[in-house]
């Protein structure tokens, strides 16, 4: 688990690293770009932007919306389209808080077309068509003509046609209206466009029959124009010949100084001329370092976008080996799922197993106690009481035979009820009936049951339990545990010793010992008291035992939620502890 956070932190980290170099190479891009100006030129731009900054802060917005459009009017020029567009963007916004309507017009016309030039038709129509709201308003035909055509035009590029005609045909109206052969020119050739993209030979043959008819009036007005103005200057010639003839008889001085007047004027004309061709070269000079320029930007947008390219594969090769590893580290998972449950089949199955062998010891010990434990003493009995029937008896022989038969009867007693309770709790499963009583009463019943048994091998009994010693267990379960641990203290003791039965109540649980000071037990012997395998242990007077009265000791603490063990050592005793809750837990 570790191993996979640790790779999936690194994969993160990668794919952080190449987004950060992504967008530092696009800024640094930008940053070329812009360092690509004249200084001159860049110097001024910067110089309207502070202005601008300036006068916001200020609440001059008339001012700040000037130098934000000057910003954007000289990037125009100089081909940073996108810069230019932030520039009158920021002038938009001063506008629109003098809610100076023209020059929200103007300024979403100018965004619009630089948009156009980006070929991000979707944005120069939104522009276009807020600027066409505000001359519509406005009333304003010259401009409202224009931004229709804005409108139409954009339509077109966004391959909406039918859009586009109703703006067309209106364009048409107003410019029929105000004989503006050029708004013609514009609105027939868009609409040749437009007709010939639907598939409208016909319409798109006529409109463009009316865009030549009118281009060639076009041509010949101009022409026409060309023409007055070349007559009126020959007039203006004649008229100089004639005031020449009406001054030829002016005084030489008057020739002189106007002969040095034209020659001074032609020195300067030839100064002008001079200066012309110069700020021609330089206007030339300009024109090749900016192509130069604009050269250089394109390069270098192409290495941009190469390397944004390789970045952006990079990225997606990144995310899909993520991928591949979260599906193969699920896949994983899933298969250590299912090993440990595999596994855990596998230690359930030998537990079963283990238990299944337990139980066969145990079947084979109870069918060994069956056939003999208790069948010697029933076939004991039986030949005893069918002699005592014959009379073959003397007195004081019968009360010692009547001894040995209580004893034999006792003990068959005692070893069929632990048979029936535990075949019970095998067949069925233990069930449980808790109750709350007071443990002194049982112990005092079951030490007067035990007292004769005790007395006969001289050994005392004494009940420590204080009463209104309450618990809550079942009452049953708790009689044959303190029957089985007192017949196993008398069992295990000599004459002159003592058996103490003992409670003490602590964190919520009532501690009870049966304790003797008998023979005690071996060490190797205690942890295979309350163990699985059933073993059994001669008493004192060579009394017999199964093993099993502890066993159903062990499994009856546990079921009412107690513990039970033992202290022990040998010839100084033994202490049998289990604890009982208070109360319900």
């Amino acid at each position: 688990m570790t191993l996979w956070f640790k790779n999936r932190v690194f994969l993160l980290r990668v794919v952080f690293l190449i987004a950060v170099l992504a967008f530092l190479f696009i800024k640094s891009s930008h940053a070329q770009q812009s360092n690509a100006l004249p200084l001159e030129v860049k110097k001024t731009i910067d110089d309207f932007i502070q202005k601008g900054n300036e006068s916001d802060a200020a609440n001059d917005y008339n001012q700040a919306s000037f130098y934000f459009h000057q910003a954007g009017n000289t990037l125009w020029t100089h081909g940073f389209l996108s810069e230019s567009i932030e520039q009158f963007k920021k002038s938009l916004t001063m506008s629109e808080k003098l809610s100076n309507s023209n020059g929200i017009a103007v300024l979403c016309t100018k965004i619009g077309l630089l948009y156009i030039e980006l070929k991000d038709y979707n944005s120069s129509l939104v522009y276009f068509t807020r600027s066409l709201e505000i001359y519509r308003k406005m009333g304003r035909n010259q401009d409202l003509v224009s931004a229709l055509l804005n409108v139409a035009n954009s339509y077109h590029e966004l391959e909406r046609f039918n859009e586009s005609i109703p703006l067309l045909t209106e364009v048409e109206t107003l410019a029929k209206g105000m004989a503006d052969a050029k708004i013609l020119r514009n609105c027939y050739s868009l609409m040749t466009r437009v007709y010939d993209k639907l598939g409208d030979r016909e319409k798109s043959t006529q409109y463009f029959n009316l865009f030549a008819t009118i281009s060639r009036n076009i041509q010949q007005q101009e022409l026409a124009k060309k023409e007055s103005e070349a007559q009126q200057m020959v007039e203006k010639a004649n008229f100089k010949v004639l005031e020449v003839e009406t001054v030829k008889e002016a005084t030489v001085q008057e020739l002189r100084e106007k002969k040095l007047e034209l020659e001074e004027n032609q020195e300067n004309l030839i100064k002008v001329e001079q200066l012309s061709k110069e700020r021609l070269l330089q206007i030339d000079l300009l024109s090749k370092e900016k192509r130069l320029q604009e050269a250089e930007i394109r390069q270098q947008r192409l290495m941009r976008n190469f390397y944004i390219g390789i970045i952006l594969i990079v990225l997606i090769i990144s995310i899909l080996i993520f991928f591949g590893y979260q599906k193969i580290k699920r896949a994983n998972i899933l298969l250590n799922i299912q090993n440990i449950e595999i596994s855990q089949q596998k230690d359930e199955i030998e537990q079963q197993a283990e238990a299944l062998r337990d139980l066969n010891a145990l079947k084979d010990k109870l069918f060994s106690i069956i056939s003999h434990d208790l069948r010697s003493p029933l076939a004991s009995l039986f030949s005893m009481l069918n002699m005592a029937k014959d009379g073959q008896f003397s007195d004081e022989e019968e009360k010692h035979i009547l001894s040995e038969l209580s004893k034999n009867v006792e003990y068959n007693t005692e070893l069929l009820e632990n048979l029936l309770k535990w075949a019970s709790s095998q067949m069925k499963g233990s069930t449980i009936n808790p109750i709350t009583f007071d443990i002194y009463d049982i112990t005092t019943k079951k030490i007067k049951l035990y007292e004769k048994a005790a007395r006969q091998k001289g050994i005392d009994l004494v009940n420590s339990v204080a009463a209104n010693t309450t618990v809550f267990a079942d009452r049953d379960m708790i009689e044959l545990i303190l029957r089985n641990l007192i017949t196993n203290a008398i069992k295990f003791s000599s004459n002159g010793d003592s058996i103490t039965v003992s409670a003490i109540t602590s964190n919520g649980f009532v501690r009870v010992c049966v304790a003797d000071n008998g023979k005690g037990i071996p060490q190797e012997s205690i942890g295979r008291l309350f163990g699985k395998q059933v073993f059994s242990t001669r008493g004192t007077q060579n009394e017999k035992g199964t093993g099993l009265g502890l066993i159903l000791c062990r499994d009856f603490v546990q079921i009412n939620g107690g513990r039970v063990w033992v202290e022990s050592q040998e010839n100084v005793g033994s202490k049998f502890f289990f604890t009982i809750p208070v109360k319900k837990v």
